[in-house]
């Protein structure tokens, strides 16, 4: 189980972030682009907000790959494409990295 904020996460492109809406009030996660120290944000171009989108879909890409492995085991995907399903579960122990543990990701040496 992973530990991660449940709620939608949104991209808002007005205040630079991906956020979720908690108890009515945006909840911040993560900023879009570079800020100074004086909280200046810098020109925010195309591939911030690519990689904005991306982020706003890890949460059902990870639900969605791991519901892919609950299947792929039961199909023995695991005898037609070890490499891949090695893969994924490395893709799932780093998205899950941190949440508890004991959970395979907090012990996890290489990234892919």
């Amino acid at each position: 189980m992973s530990n991660h904020t449940k709620e939608e996460w949104l991209v808002d492109r007005q205040d630079y972030c991906v956020c979720v809406m908690r108890d009515g009030d945006p909840l911040e996660i993560a900023t879009i682009g570079a800020m100074d120290h004086n909280g200046i944000k810098f020109v925010i171009g195309e591939e911030s907000w690519a990689n904005a989108y991306l982020m706003r879909s890890a949460p059902e890409l990870l639900k969605t790959l791991e519901a892919m492995m609950s299947k792929a085991y039961k199909q023995n995907w695991n005898d037609q494409y070890p490499e891949l399903l090695e893969q994924a579960e490395q893709v799932i122990a780093l998205a899950k990295a941190g949440s508890a543990p004991g959970d395979g990701g907090e012990s996890l040496e290489q990234e892919l």
